[in-house]
């Protein structure tokens, strides 16, 4: 029983990501930062990468991924994916055979 009263259970819910989805998520879990004025993204180690990819996919979804960058500008956006890419990379090398980029 919920906190409220009602009746409720639990629903895990298991996303099967590859490269693309997970540096999607990742940048998307930064997407307000502002390398003009906080300086560049620096590397994270590979919990914190798995917390917000896990993070930004329970809370979004895998639906709303695609519009992560909507209000940056194309350079904006480049250097955030490149820089997601990257620390999904340097964790999981394997990712980068056949990759859905």
């Amino acid at each position: 029983m919920s906190r409220d009263g009602r009746y409720r259970f639990d629903m895990r819910v298991t996303h099967r990501v590859g490269l693309g989805e997970m540096a999607t998520a990742l940048a998307a879990a930064h997407r307000y930062h502002d390398a003009q004025e906080d300086g560049p993204l620096g590397d994270l180690g590979k919990t914190k990468v798995l917390s917000l990819i896990r993070q930004t996919l329970a809370e979004r979804g895998s639906d709303y991924l695609e519009g992560w960058a909507d209000d940056l500008s194309e350079s904006e956006t480049r250097l955030m994916w490149d820089w997601a890419e990257a620390q999904v990379l340097r964790h999981f090398p394997e990712l980068s055979e056949g990759a859905d980029r």
